[in-house]
């Protein structure tokens, strides 16, 4: 048997794009208590972030994403967000014998199959612990902690901003408008909102979960749901007097029988001495329901640097453990019914 290249040596780990989250990885890589070494940086305006970065002269700055592909490192953590180019160059880094981690939902919720069939084929792995949840570590439980057992539905807070943002406005009594404000200036919020309080974010998280759990190819854009932005201080003062609350919550429960899965994401109304009532600032809360299992509760920051760092860097460390580890691809169905309920009659409780 043909040992692994990299086995013997320091992981070498190269860092895309130098924003939130990608700064606070690549600061924690660069510290001196770390076990692996920080070879490269790449961003847009990696000349002009290089200055300010306070980062080891001896990491190498790019703007040009070759210089990666080429490289030596070992592993290849993308945090530029989006689609495209995201999806092309984590391709790219696979095709040329690196292991990838990444933070980046929309693509995993488009493009996960083929994506981690590639680095199957490469005996290479890809990661995305940080890509639902930041440092609450759902994609784990459910992957590998509950892989005995058979989901049949999830109750999530995917969401860490909108979250943020209504935990704001139950008590300040504040406008949407300025929680949102508020939100940006601690870094939970992006300067547009819309895919946060709309339930975008979410609806990706959530076709995420649908192929760990049940095995399905779930198209992000046809979980229903409703957007959070109408939400108003009156509507919270409104369920308090029965002791509720209000979280944007993403729902999946899957009929195997019938073969139907029933997904949503909308502004819901919680008990107040609930889990996902107790949820509260940036944080994410999961009820994981498992045939034999029973609810499993799931909890932890769901925005920010920092904690999404945390769950990136996990997700590191598990890859240096075992480098010559296969993860083998999912066997996804797209041959199901996907129904959603009538709103009005959603009610939550857990």
């Amino acid at each position: 048997m043909t040992s692994d290249p990299f086995s013997s040596r320091c992981c070498r780990v190269a860092v895309l794009g130098f924003g939130t989250v990608g700064s606070a990885v690549a600061r924690r890589l660069a510290a001196d208590d770390t076990p692996f070494q920080l070879t490269h940086i790449f961003d847009r305006r990696a000349a002009e972030k290089r200055c300010a970065a306070g980062i080891d002269d001896a990491v190498a700055w790019t703007s040009d994403i070759d210089d990666v592909l080429h490289a030596d490192a070992d592993i290849v953590v993308e945090t530029i967000g989006g689609v495209d180019p995201a999806a092309t160059w984590i391709r790219a880094a696979l095709t040329a014998g690196k292991s990838v981690v990444t933070a980046n939902k929309q693509v995993m919720a488009r493009h996960a199959a083929p994506l981690l069939t590639l680095a199957a084929q490469q005996g290479r792995q890809l990661r995305f612990e940080a890509a639902v949840g930041g440092a609450m570590p759902i994609v784990r439980a459910i992957g590998d902690g509950l892989a005995g057992d058979r989901i049949v539905a999830i109750d999530a807070i995917l969401n860490g901003t909108t979250n943020a943002v209504f935990t704001t406005i139950e008590t300040t009594g504040c406008s949407l408008d300025a929680a949102v404000r508020a939100a940006q200036a601690l870094g939970y919020a992006e300067t547009d909102p819309a895919a946060d309080l709309d339930g975008d974010d979410a609806r990706a998280k959530l076709a995420i979960l649908c192929a760990l759990a049940f095995g399905l190819r779930v198209d992000p854009a046809a979980i229903g749901g409703r957007s959070c932005a109408s939400t108003t201080a009156a509507d919270f003062l409104r369920v308090r007097r029965r002791g509720a609350t209000i979280r944007q919550l993403a729902h999946a429960d899957y009929d195997r029988a019938t073969a139907t899965l029933t997904a949503w994401v909308a502004p819901t109304d919680v008990a107040g001495a609930s889990l996902f009532g107790r949820t509260v600032g940036p944080q994410n809360a999961a009820i994981v329901t498992g045939e034999h299992s029973g609810e499993i509760g799931i909890f932890g920051a769901g925005a920010g640097g920092e904690a999404t760092a945390v769950a990136i860097l996990s997700d590191v460390a598990a890859i240096a453990r075992d480098r010559a580890a296969i993860v083998p691809p999912p066997v996804l169905t797209a041959n199901f019914i996907l129904q959603t309920p009538d709103f009005d009659r959603v009610e939550v409780a857990c």
